[in-house]
């Protein structure tokens, strides 16, 4: 298991990768969102303006809005675009481990403590992005809420299919184990963290 790198190596990292894929980005919708992907994450969302999207994208406003009647559709589809990009993560870790919930449950945690599965520690994009905005049925929070139901819900279906007594509760606890996690790599430096944690997700799982 390959240990994450420190939190300036990793965000050193996070910001060339982000920019590479802006580079590569064909189309200007493609350049719009790549931009924003690397802008909403690292910076938040209500901290970047739609001036500063349009200048870094390298587009015109008539374009930007061409493509993005208003922010709120760019965020929007900034989060689904991650959303279909974790789902697609974790079925491949799944069809990996064909008859073999526990290890494609084990492989999922793994996935977290290797430097390329969360190249940027920045936490939970669906919760950063909750947290910005307050009413309950906007729809950021609202797809941010799809999104960890179905990490809930696909963590629920492989702890039952591998005999776990209390599927539900174990659910809960693995969700806050990962979020724990995810937010205490951006925080701090300490070494010990991925073995802990695993260790830890491999014993709620193991419960019977």
């Amino acid at each position: 298991m390959r240990r994450p790198a420190s939190g300036a190596a990793r965000r050193r990292r996070a910001d060339v990768l982000a920019r590479r894929r802006q580079q590569q980005a064909r189309s200007a919708r493609e350049r719009i969102l790549t931009t924003a992907d690397r802008l909403f994450y690292g910076n938040g969302i209500q901290a970047i303006g739609v001036q500063r999207l349009i200048e870094e994208s390298q587009v015109t406003r008539v374009t930007f809005y061409r493509h993005f009647p208003s922010k709120d559709d760019l965020v929007l589809a900034y989060l689904e675009q991650r959303k279909w990009q974790a789902r697609a993560a974790v079925q491949a870790i799944i069809d990996s481990h064909p008859g073999d919930p526990r290890g494609a449950l084990h492989a999922w945690a793994v996935a977290f403590t290797e430097d390329g599965m969360i190249d940027e520690y920045r936490g939970c994009t669906f919760v950063n992005a909750a947290a910005e905005y307050g009413p309950p049925d906007h729809p950021v929070r609202t797809m941010a809420v799809e999104q960890r139901r179905w990490v809930n819900a696909t963590a629920q279906t492989l702890l039952r299919e591998a005999g776990h007594r209390d599927p539900v509760a174990a659910t809960r606890v693995l969700m806050a184990l990962r979020t724990g996690y995810v937010y205490s790599l951006g925080l701090e430096e300490d070494t010990g963290w991925a073995e802990q944690f695993l260790a830890a997700f491999d014993r709620v799982i193991d419960e019977r």
